[in-house]
């Protein structure tokens, strides 16, 4: 069997062992700092993870506390990168900005162009109310009115896409042009408006009226009745007319005409009344002559307002061209 070495372990001298040399400190690896600060934050990390010494768990490794100096260079270059970045955001948009705004405008001068064919072409389409005014009559009312109407829309539709024009010295003159162009047509539309309704009135409150020289006492009444009315129409009608001041002189003939009425009327019906033949005839005689008077006046302005139209058309004729 054997024995187990039971001898007592020796006993502590009063010596103490000398202590170990320290180990000398690993020599760390730091990358010298170039003036551009360009390390990024990854390579300090390597840096720090070279730098481990021989007795450090590289496992159980994690990023340490970094020298000052280092972190403020990453935090340089992390500045850095987002200034550049911004760089070209800013860049990216003001380029887009200009992009934009170059294709804003092309299509607002798209719009005005457009615009000005459309004004054109419902311009072309005057002639025939205009024939209709110089002739003093107009065939159909309505139809005049439909194709004023589109003008009007047009115009209105012009000023509107001149106005959204480019707020540019470049434009400026495009859209003077353009506003020049649809106020021209605003009011060509509107004198020839007014001049189809007034030829409207005139024609009617002017139609010849059959008066009789003499009648007797049951027809008096009607006879009364049928003046009384034509004088109201006359007059009222006259009044409501459209002023303009192509048409002054005219509606100054009949303001003179309706002013005369109602004396001519009293005359006329005591003639009748007193059986008066003859004066009766002077007064329905006279009346008529008035009458063909203010007629053929309104030929005459007629006239004068188709030249003026005539003019504008040929002015409004010409469709807005855009040299970029």
């Amino acid at each position: 069997m054997l024995e187990r070495d039971t001898a007592p372990p020796p006993a502590p001298s009063g010596r103490r062992e000398p202590a170990s040399d320290p180990q000398p400190e690993p020599r760390r690896f730091v990358a010298p700092l170039t003036d551009s600060d360009t390390l990024s934050l990854t390579g300090l990390l390597v840096e720090e993870l070279w730098n481990l010494s021989p007795d450090e768990d590289i496992l159980g490794w994690a990023p340490g506390d970094m020298d000052a100096t280092l972190v403020r260079s990453g935090i340089r270059t992390w500045k850095m990168l987002a200034t550049g970045a911004l760089v070209v955001v800013a860049l990216a948009v003001g380029w887009r900005a200009l992009t934009w705004e170059d294709a804003r405008l092309a299509e607002s001068i798209e719009a005005v162009t457009g615009a000005s064919l459309e004004l054109v072409s419902r311009v072309e389409t005057l002639d025939a109310s205009v024939t209709d005014i110089a002739d003093g009559s107009i065939d159909d009312p309505l139809a005049a009115s439909i194709t004023l109407a589109h003008l009007d829309d047009s115009a209105r539709l012009l000023f509107a896409v001149a106005g959204d024009m480019p707020a540019t010295e470049e434009m400026a003159p495009i859209r003077g042009e353009a506003i020049s162009q649809a106020g021209g047509a605003l009011d060509l539309g509107t004198t020839l408006s007014e001049s189809v309704a007034y030829a409207a009135a005139v024609e009617l409150i002017t139609r010849p009226v059959d008066l009789p020289a003499e009648t007797d006492i049951e027809g008096l009444p009607l006879v009364t009745e049928t003046v009384t009315r034509w004088v109201g129409d006359f007059t009222s009608g006259a009044a409501a007319l459209p002023a303009n001041e192509l048409t002054d002189t005219h509606r100054d003939a009949l303001a003179d005409l309706a002013a005369s009425l109602p004396e001519w009327q009293a005359s006329y019906l005591d003639a009748l009344r007193a059986r008066d033949r003859e004066r009766a005839a002077v007064h329905v005689s006279e009346l008529q002559t008035q009458i063909t008077f203010v007629r053929e006046s309104w030929t005459s302005t007629a006239a004068g307002i188709a030249e003026w139209a005539g003019q504008r058309i040929d002015s409004l004729s010409v469709p807005l061209v855009v040299n970029r």
